[in-house]
């Protein structure tokens, strides 16, 4: 999914006495599956948010990336749970290192 469709749920290891049930948690969710689902969560962000709808394309997946640092640095969710999540949303898949586990090529490389 397009990461403008797309929530990013989680809460944050620490807060296990608040929401034992999510504790460390993260899901990806379509916007149009997320009301639900996200409330489940302490934290979301992402589509829900009119601030990255504004944003410029590169502003947005800087945004990404500084997420997935502050779900795995801040807020201490395994990093690879995080990856695994991230999947999820295009624009992750397709400018992570082309050698991870779960990496896409927007335009796929000609073959000889």
């Amino acid at each position: 999914m397009k990461q403008r469709d797309a929530i990013i749920a989680w809460t944050p290891a620490r807060w296990a006495e608040l929401r034992p049930e999510t504790a460390g948690q993260v899901a990806v969710l379509p916007l149009s599956e997320a009301a639900g689902a996200a409330k489940r969560y302490m934290m979301r962000a992402g589509a829900s948010s009119s601030a990255l709808q504004a944003m410029s394309e590169e502003a947005r997946i800087a945004r990404l990336f500084i997420d997935f640092q502050t779900l795995v640095v801040r807020d201490g969710l395994d990093p690879q749970a995080v990856h695994r999540a991230f999947l999820a949303i295009d624009e992750y898949r397709f400018r992570i290192a082309p050698d991870t586990e779960g990496a896409e090529f927007e335009d796929p490389p000609e073959e000889d």
